[in-house]
């Protein structure tokens, strides 16, 4: 996979596998990839909860698999991390 935001695939990778030791249920997974995406989309500021319950609805009825809702939450959360970090 490639990453938009210029993350090296092997970074994703490894925090991806993190996300997928956790164990986490899949409705979970949804809401943590709503959170992230909206997060990012309000310019790093949280969004409303009504807000991230529609857009987890979302990400939940599209049925990505659990390998890849791990992928984007691992890349989206080395993304985050790097761009608040170096503010």
């Amino acid at each position: 996979m490639d990453s938009k935001y210029n993350i090296p695939e092997d970074e994703i990778s490894v925090a991806a596998y993190y996300v997928w030791k956790k164990h986490i249920d899949y409705s979970t997974l949804c809401w943590h990839l709503a959170e992230h995406q909206l997060y990012i989309e309000k310019n790093f500021t949280n969004a409303p909860k009504n807000m991230i319950v529609k857009r987890a609805e979302q990400i939940f009825d599209a049925r990505p698999p659990y390998d890849i809702l791990c992928w984007l939450i691992g890349e989206l959360s080395l993304y985050i991390n790097k761009k608040t970090t170096n503010r």
